[in-house]
């Protein structure tokens, strides 16, 4: 062998092993046990390179605990609705992936849903302005609008619906409910506005309630006199006061009209118990209305019949009175009993004349003593003839 031959084997196998400890091929091998057992953290083979996998770990780790306290404060969130406390409570039981994925996706896409929702149960119970802006809201198909609605338009439009609200209290208000409301009107910001109508104004009006409902003793039934005293000597509540006065003591007066009309039935006229039980059978208005005005009408008509029958019965009397004996007396006895009715024998001008039945007989008794007068005249003048012949 040449002596440049062996000096190139020589070198060849000195350097042999620092090419081989520096191929990639070995250093895969020597990182291999490392990468199948990334649990065994003082495993003697791990290199330099092999601490980089929980380097990355650690702020997956954090970012999920980030994400689940995201999560959870959401939930805590009274604002958050149906859908969105449904879908985080999903993403809670799941991975750091879905997790990610709520806050990035599913959040917003439910959180439109629910903001949907709301706006419309607004509209339903609204004023008249709150259903106009709410009806705009949903409209306009966008979620901006929604959240403008509930966090700024809602709160204008309800502001308009409140004061007009205000002045309809004005309408049959009591002292106490007028002047709060004349207040709040010309000072009253929405905020006082809106508490006064939500609640403020239920202890102003028990206190109306009470006054009105002392004020109901005047003239009142024995019914409703009874139920006022027994009320008021209690601790009712604001709503028990405000149902006795717009139900409770309608259905008491009623109550008491009906005694009183009932009670008006003896020694009722005609029309008067007509009328009387006209409104008996009829409603409570028909009842008032004939305490008001209809008993006087119906008593007047009674009254102005019983005149009429009075003047019948004095024309009577006065037409059959010119006659004597026995007949005068039936005539006017038959007059007496019913003044309703025709005397017996026709017509009163007929009595006057003598045609009736019982003159009839009276003017047949006197011919039979006329006749027997002529005979006694006859029969004395015959006597004398023959004494002087």
């Amino acid at each position: 062998m040449k002596l440049p031959r062996i000096a190139s084997v020589v070198a060849a196998a000195a350097i042999a092993p620092a090419v081989l400890l520096s191929s990639p091929a070995f250093a895969a091998d020597a990182a291999s046990p490392s990468t199948s057992a990334p649990s065994a953290p003082t495993a003697p083979d791990r290199g330099p390179t092999d601490q980089q996998g929980p380097t990355d770990e650690k702020p997956a780790e954090d970012q999920a605990a980030k994400d689940r306290a995201a999560i959870q404060a959401i939930l805590a969130d009274p604002a958050s609705g149906p859908g969105v406390r449904e879908a985080a409570e999903k993403a809670l039981k799941g991975t750091a992936a879905q997790m990610r994925h709520f806050l990035e996706v599913v959040w917003q896409q439910e959180q439109y849903t629910d903001d949907q929702v709301r706006v419309s149960q607004i509209h339903s119970a609204g004023g008249v302005a709150v259903k106009r802006e709410a009806q705009k809201a949903l409209k306009a198909g966008t979620h901006a609008a929604l959240k403008e609605f509930l966090t700024v338009g809602q709160h204008k439009a309800r502001y308009e619906d409140d004061q007009v609200e205000l002045f309809r209290m004005l309408n049959g208000a009591g002292k106490g409910i007028h002047d709060a409301v004349v207040k709040l009107l010309r000072e009253g910001t929405p905020a006082q506005v809106r508490e006064f109508v939500e609640t403020g104004q239920h202890d102003v009006r028990a206190g109306d309630d009470r006054v009105e409902i002392a004020r109901m003793l005047n003239g009142a039934g024995p019914g409703l006199t009874a139920a006022i005293n027994a009320l008021l000597d209690g601790h009712p509540s604001n709503a028990v006061l405000r149902e006795f006065v717009k139900t409770t003591q309608h259905a008491l007066r009623d109550e008491d009209n009906g005694v009183l009309i009932r009670s008006m039935l003896n020694d009722a006229g005609p029309e008067l118990k007509k009328a009387a039980l006209a409104a008996i059978k009829g409603t409570p208005e028909d009842r008032a209305a004939f305490l008001r005005t209809g008993q006087h009408e119906a008593r007047a008509k009674d009254k102005a019949a019983e005149d009429a029958a009075h003047k019948t019965g004095k024309d009577g009397s006065t037409g059959t009175g010119t006659g004597t004996g026995t007949g005068t007396t039936q005539t006017a006895s038959q007059t007496t009993g019913n003044t309703n009715v025709t005397p017996a024998g026709g017509s009163g001008s007929l009595a006057n004349t003598g045609a009736g039945s019982e003159n009839v007989w009276i003017a047949g008794g006197s011919a039979a003593a006329l006749a027997a007068g002529a005979g006694l005249v006859l029969g004395n003048r015959r006597r004398r003839t023959s004494a002087e012949g």
